[in-house]
């Protein structure tokens, strides 16, 4: 739409048109964050720009054609594609395809090297940048639809010719723009070294500008769709576009969807459509309106967990690993949640690092960032998703109760602060030695056993839950005031207090 993405748009116009900058740009971004629309806006944009050369553009998808999955046909298109803006560029390929018939069916690093890059130094005098767009790689595969461990290679293989096989001693006028998800196998490819690409990370952009675009977006679709419905139009208030905004979270996908399922039912019923929708926003999204973003983590999920590839985890580790990101009371850093789970930060960023389409994971270990990128796929997974993936909603909250437990057990201890007098104040104390991991515990074990529900048979054993609190809370109580002192929220204490003795009220009878 226009006047959104004003900022990006212009970076990307000002990195095609700079002879100095890096050949590949690699715009990133979890699902649902408008990649695609990015890449046609380029498109239609460098088209009307008479100092940009569109040589082609090839937009991949594992649901269209074969043709749109198999990356095999990425560099053929390309080239074909800009044989037809420039005669030098066709007499180029000409020769090479004469001297090889088969170039096509070669390996994707000799295509690049062979079919863009040798024919494009006939081009090193154009005054003109030439822009090659591919969208959507992480959705190219083979000829099928299951994009297995060959064919993430090759996709790998092509990322690294794009970006390396450059001849170094001629300065070609040629910038690849590549849009796709973080997925691991691109990751681990040059595109993503800042000083080998030009990297854009959608899912990193100022989310007041992202909502702001998300705003104009919605309104200017009410306005368009409601033109001749003035006063219908009128019931749509600017809170309500406000209320969509924040349920959107950063995803164009969900207000995409939001408003083709307030229309589904004609004009006369939007309003009711679209406030029904908001009425039951703090339930989650309509499972007609969420249908797109759940088709996303479904196909995200079965790749996650795929048993033919290798370092796949088992799905109910997973499964309990995302239970407890979702539950989380505040967004954690990957060593937090890994010293809750009792396990090492490099194998709970190895169990995301094929989920980095939903899960926004940080780069460094101690980076208190870690979350799902949109509020749909916590309720996806608790009550859309299918039954051998659906998880309860308790389920994180009994394994978050015992980590909990489990941290204070292990880190509270007399004199945590290591103060060398009990009359100093606590600004002097040391606060160091309370890790992210022992904190959460100590304000928010209480919450999550009151939400652990003794009924649900997947979650660990409640029972145990009164006997743990016994052996492991109430010898480090003191410990555990002073912790609260020191991060100066002692006040919290008997609430916290009250909160577990309510629950434990409800667990059963241990003698």
């Amino acid at each position: 739409m226009d006047k959104t993405r004003l900022r990006i748009l212009s970076e990307i116009d000002a990195w095609i048109k700079d002879p100095d900058a890096q050949p590949v740009c690699w715009i990133t971004g979890m699902a649902g964050t408008g990649k695609t629309a990015i890449a046609k806006t380029v498109c239609e944009r460098a088209s009307a720009d008479v100092d940009i050369m569109l040589g082609g553009s090839f937009f991949c998808s594992r649901t269209g054609t074969a043709t749109q999955r198999d990356i095999r046909c990425v560099v053929p298109t390309l080239a074909q594609l800009l044989s037809r803006q420039s005669i030098e560029f066709s007499r180029a390929l000409v020769d090479e395809i004469t001297r090889d018939r088969d170039l096509q069916h070669k390996n994707v690093t000799v295509q690049v090297k062979r079919l863009l890059y040798t024919p494009l130094v006939a081009l090193k005098n154009s005054q003109k940048s030439v822009l090659l767009i591919i969208d959507a790689l992480d959705e190219c595969g083979g000829e099928t639809s299951s994009l297995n461990e060959e064919n993430h290679r090759a996709v790998s293989e092509l990322l690294e010719a794009l970006v390396t096989a450059s001849p170094s001693s001629v300065k070609l006028p040629v910038k690849f723009l590549v849009t796709s998800r973080p997925e691991t196998h691109i990751r681990d490819t040059s595109v993503s070294d800042e000083d080998l690409s030009q990297i854009l990370r959608l899912h990193a952009v100022n989310k007041e500008e992202v909502d702001e675009d998300i705003h104009h977006y919605i309104t200017e679709t009410l306005n368009a769709r409601l033109s001749r419905k003035p006063i219908l139009r009128a019931r749509f208030t600017d809170d309500d576009i406000v209320s969509l905004v924040r349920l959107c979270d950063g995803l164009f996908i969900v207000a995409a969807t939001v408003l083709k399922h307030t229309f589904g039912a004609g004009i006369d019923a939007a309003d009711l459509m679209f406030k029904n929708l908001l009425n039951a926003s703090s339930d989650g999204l309509d499972a007609n309106a969420a249908a797109p973003l759940d088709r996303i983590y479904d196909n995200i999920l079965k790749d996650a967990t795929s048993t033919n590839k290798p370092g796949t985890i088992k799905l109910s580790a997973l499964l309990k690993l995302l239970a407890s990101i979702l539950c989380a009371r505040i967004t954690l850093s990957i060593a937090a949640v890994a010293a809750l789970l009792s396990q090492d930060s490099s194998t709970v960023r190895a169990s995301l690092s094929r989920l980095h389409a939903i899960v926004d994971v940080p780069a460094g270990d101690h980076e208190p960032n870690l979350r799902t990128v949109h509020a749909s796929f916590g309720d996806y997974l608790f009550s859309r998703a299918p039954k051998h993936i659906r998880i309860a909603r308790s389920l994180g909250h009994c394994i978050m109760v015992h980590a909990c437990l489990d941290i204070m057990d292990e880190q509270l201890h007399f004199n945590i602060s290591q103060s060398a007098t009990s009359y100093k104040p606590n600004l002097s104390t040391n606060s160091e030695s309370i890790t992210l991991a022992l904190e959460y515990a100590c304000l928010h074990w209480a919450h999550h056993l009151i939400s652990c529900e003794t009924s649900d048979k997947s979650a660990p054993k409640t029972s145990d839950l009164s006997l743990e609190i016994s052996r492991k809370f109430r010898p480090n109580f003191l410990a555990w005031l002073e912790v609260l002192s020191i991060l100066h929220k002692v006040g919290l204490a008997s609430g916290l207090l009250l909160i577990a003795s309510a629950a434990v009220s409800r667990l059963p009878y241990l003698p």
